[in-house]
């Protein structure tokens, strides 16, 4: 029995993607209740789960539970925690000691937001996590080193990311942006339409103007940048204008699905009805 398997923090696949800016699709979730779309996700090539904690009553609890599917999948997992606690570095360590690979830090305006993130990421010297045996270093059993060898590998291929949902987010871009183990700045369209006065309309001109601005700062920075992709339209549309970690919506995916479904029913037997009528009227 291979009891060695390896926790995604091992694997530097996710990192060198992210910092190569090479296409990344990470998927997000608040179904914290099931697994079994979280293995699915794994099993049809997604490079990460976004684990929503901010949009969803998700909790660590909850939450440990679809790392441990991912992790079987061998997919890593990305928390978006909620905005507003006072002690971040204690809320987001809940997470990574359930094993999350990074944090997502939602509605980041400045510098200082990055760097409490990456306090609770890292491992001192660079952050200020605090450290213990824990599913990430498999308690320090099995293979994978001493403990300061799994704390260097955890500092080498964890994840720090914010997201930006406010022209104020936008403005502050360039100090963010100098923030050294910054891994991506996904680019949020819904918020951003509140803060624009549009309310929900992501597509709307002065909000597809911002998110350009800003997707062209953040790749000249040399990091990479996120986007929504709630179609295949969406999917084209950002990576042609240089977005490359690219976020769909479990939920989205299957409304989209069960509707199309539904319609092909209701089409179908409306057609029925139809030919029914017409034979009645031929009687």
């Amino acid at each position: 029995r291979d009891t060695n398997l390896q926790h995604s923090l091992h694997d530097r696949t996710l990192k060198q993607k992210l910092r190569r800016r090479l296409p990344t699709v990470g998927v997000v979730t608040g179904f914290h209740n099931d697994t079994d779309h979280v293995e699915a996700m794994g099993l049809l090539g997604y490079d990460f789960l976004w684990a929503d904690a901010e949009h969803s009553s998700a909790g660590p609890g909850s939450v440990s539970k679809l790392i441990l599917a991912a992790e079987r999948r061998g997919m890593p997992t990305l928390v978006r925690i909620g905005y507003g606690y006072q002690n971040i570095i204690g809320h987001s360590q809940k997470y990574l000691v359930a094993g999350a690979q990074g944090i997502i830090l939602p509605q980041c305006e400045s510098a200082q937001d990055v760097q409490k993130i990456v306090d609770a990421v890292k491992f001192p010297p660079i952050g200020k996590r605090g450290l213990a045996g824990e599913r990430w270093n498999a308690w320090c059993l099995g293979e994978g080193g001493t403990l300061a060898d799994r704390v260097n590998e955890s500092n080498q291929n964890s994840i720090v990311a914010v997201v930006i949902e406010s022209c104020n987010g936008i403005d502050a871009l360039d100090e963010i942006l100098k923030v050294k183990e910054l891994d991506f700045i996904f680019v949020a369209p819904t918020d951003l339409s509140a803060d624009l006065g549009v309310h929900g309309q992501i597509r709307h001109p002065s909000v597809i103007q911002k998110v350009e601005e800003a997707g062209e700062k953040i790749r000249q920075a040399g990091i990479s940048a996120g986007m929504l992709a709630l179609t295949p339209q969406d999917y084209s549309y950002w990576r042609d204008r240089g977005y490359n970690v690219m976020s769909t919506v479990a939920m989205n995916m299957f409304v989209d699905g069960a509707q199309a479904m539904m319609k092909s029913i209701v089409k179908y037997e409306l057609q029925g009805m139809k030919r029914l009528k017409q034979m009645a009227l031929k009687v």
